[in-house]
């Protein structure tokens, strides 16, 4: 019985550990993949390592995420171990009801901490403009910045503010633990309040301080959601960074850094533990342990002769330590720069590089989920980027909003390189705000594996034939859009009916079990696995998912579909506007749209790039271009007649689309 209950045991722990565990493994070992996927094995490589350590985004991200962690656990532990020693000074309801308040931070969601402490730095800096241009119209001689923004400033006080109630809540028991009446004996004898600090207090209450400076340290080196919204534009972590690789897919890169992110952690964690199972083994067996050549030359370096050499040290340390952020803040913080937002794996990172190369300039590159994240993010004055890059109906938005700056075309000669296709859009008629960035199409891909029939409208989506096959795109213009074809409206209709007729196609399959999910950045992981038969994406994202499983198939379907441009954009009053337009020029340049196209899968408005392009491929690879799979990414004529672009619509519109979307979740 025993026996039994001993093997159901180890079954239970052994079962948990991999239902722990089995994720962390699989992202290990897809960290060695040959391939680009999570979900197809292309052989080993240590590729993606090599990758890693190439990837200026990554590298920067680092030298930012160790600059944050240090100076905000520097100075949040010297405020919190004075804030704490300040509340030890206080009575017992007043002390206890403060430790109460402390732990509040601590207790409460970090979402709710970042937003609040991101509207409240928006609220500051909209007060301090008001008052320095106030201030500045009554004198001269000191002359205030009128315009505040959130940048390593604000990331930094958002750390500090995060890390310390955790120092507090360290150093606490062991000020409770200490005899208060140690230190008025220490001053009694002669000794200063800081005498009496140094030599009493802080020996008792050091093991509190050492642990809240390493949970500090800590909570900064992984924190994500304080640092989104509280780092704006001109800064990135390493946990923002990782996050914004994965807004198209999670590739081997992420994987590789969550690697050794793991099995640093792994290493500290058992020297820890090893170390306690020691001292356990030596407790047990009643061995007084000897005193190591280190705590030897501890107690040495503690006599009074060794005062200046002790001082000395910490000297060397202090400098040691200023060095290091100085180094770091020289890494982090080269100028000129210019602030660029767009999407994920939506540019050839060697682009970067060059244009740095050329010009001196550094590039802060950032990524957007969305459109409508985008748009959340810029209305709540939490980005100051230069250069954003969002879609054709979006843009519309942004001008009648008077949010974006009127470009100078004089800086931008590449312009004239734009096919007039191009040009003179609906969203920009006048050609005053935008340089077309990329275009494509949005269509059905599906499985020809799990597909018998060769699919063709838009109603394979709200089939029940393939009940829990299909992926509906997580994206209400899209996902409603796609109904509104298929029901013979337009995607750009303004008639309530019409647009809740879509809805109820869409809730009605959704309510019957078609719908396997809503997905966005998924799709790659979903179709490339097969584990869905059809979804609907975008045709570049199309051309790299069939790179790893050539049964998937793309097709516009019969009735028509949307196609876009997505172009750049200066922000309102955008702080880098020479580094904007020359960024600008340079990616509408024939070179770098060729390189682009062959990365991203994306068509450029570039015309010399889209008539070089196949040449381009045959001698970059040393085989032809098919010609298929080039008018997939860039569509002819005739297939781009049947399509429609988005319009900016009305805002009555636009919030009944918001609220049919919310509906459908809850539904």
């Amino acid at each position: 019985m025993k026996k039994s209950s001993r093997t159901g045991s180890r079954a239970v722990i052994g079962l948990m550990f991999l239902f722990l565990y089995a994720p962390i493994i699989l992202l290990i070992i897809f960290s060695f993949n040959a391939g680009d996927s999570s979900a197809v094995w292309k052989g080993f490589s240590l590729h993606w390592y090599v990758q890693l350590f190439h990837n200026r985004l990554i590298i920067e991200s680092v030298y930012t995420t160790l600059l944050v962690s240090l100076l905000a656990t520097v100075i949040s532990t010297v405020a919190g171990t004075f804030a704490a020693i300040g509340l030890y000074s206080l009575g017992r309801r007043k002390r206890e009801s403060l430790l109460t308040v402390n732990n509040i931070p601590m207790m409460n969601a970090d979402i709710v901490t970042g937003v609040s402490l991101c509207l409240f730095f928006v609220a500051f800096f909209q007060g301090w403009g008001s008052f320095a241009r106030w201030f500045n119209g009554l004198q001269s001689a000191v002359v205030l910045p009128d315009r505040l923004v959130l940048g390593f400033g604000t990331l930094l006080l958002a750390h500090i503010a995060f890390n310390i109630p955790y120092v507090i809540l360290n150093v606490a028991p062991k000020l409770r633990q200490m005899d208060r009446n140690l230190m008025d004996a220490a001053q009694d004898l002669g000794c200063t309040w800081m005498q009496a600090f140094g030599k009493v207090m802080l020996p008792e209450i050091k093991p509190g301080i050492v642990s809240g400076a390493l949970i500090a340290f800590t909570m900064s080196i992984d924190d994500f959601v304080i640092s989104y919204f509280t780092a704006g534009s001109s800064h990135s972590t390493l946990a923002m960074t990782i996050y914004g690789m994965t807004k198209k897919r999670v590739t081997p890169v992420v994987n590789a850094v969550s690697t050794l992110l793991f099995l640093a952690v792994l290493v500290l964690l058992l020297i820890s533990n090893i170390k306690e199972v020691r001292q356990e083994n030596r407790d047990r067996r009643g061995v007084v342990k000897s005193p190591s050549a280190l705590d030897k030359l501890r107690l040495k370096l503690a006599e009074p002769r060794f005062k200046w050499l002790r001082l000395g040290a910490a000297g060397t340390l202090a400098c040691a330590f200023a060095l290091c952020v100085c180094l770091l803040s020289y890494a982090t913080g080269s100028r000129p720069v210019v602030n660029v937002c767009s999407w994920g794996e939506y540019i050839d990172e060697n682009l970067i590089t060059q244009f740095e190369e050329e010009t001196g300039i550094r590039v802060n590159y950032q990524t957007a989920e969305s459109n409508e994240a985008l748009y959340s993010l810029l209305r709540s004055g939490g980005a100051d980027y230069d250069v954003i890059v969002p879609s054709d109906y979006m843009i519309g938005r942004l001008i009648s909003e008077n949010m974006l700056e009127p470009l100078d075309y004089s800086q931008i000669p590449n312009f004239s390189l734009i096919d007039n296709r191009f040009k003179h859009l609906s969203y920009d008629p006048e050609n005053r705000y935008t340089v077309p960035y990329t275009w494509g199409t949005l269509g059905i891909i599906y499985n020809t594996a799990m597909v018998d029939e060769e699919i063709t409208s838009w109603s394979a989506l709200y089939d029940d034939q393939y009940a829990g096959e299909v992926l509906l795109i997580n994206n209400s213009r899209d996902a409603l859009g796609e109904a509104l074809m298929y029901l013979g409206y337009s995607v750009n209709t303004t008639d309530e009916a019409e647009i809740r007729a879509a809805y109820e196609l869409v809730d009605a399959a959704n309510r019957r079990g078609v719908f396997q999910g809503r997905v966005m950045d998924e799709v790659f992981q979903k179709m490339e696995g097969g584990n869905a038969a059809l979804a609907t994406y975008y045709a570049g994202d199309y051309l790299s998912m069939l790179e790893n499983n050539e049964d998937l198939a793309f097709v516009i379907p019969e009735e028509g579909s949307n196609w876009f441009v997505d172009a750049m954009c200066m922000l309102k009053d955008a702080p880098h506007q020479r580094e904007a337009h020359m960024w600008i020029n340079f990616m509408a340049s024939t070179q770098a749209s060729l390189a682009n196209m062959d990365y991203i899968w994306y068509a450029s408005p570039n015309r010399e790039a889209l008539e070089q392009y196949p040449a381009y491929y045959a001698e970059l690879y040393d085989e032809e271009l098919d010609l298929e799979l080039y008018e997939i990414m860039a569509a002819p004529p005739e297939v781009l007649e049947r399509c429609e672009a988005y319009y900016n619509l009305p805002s009555e519109t636009l919030n009944l689309y918001k609220n049919l979307w919310t509906q459908l979740g809850t539904d």
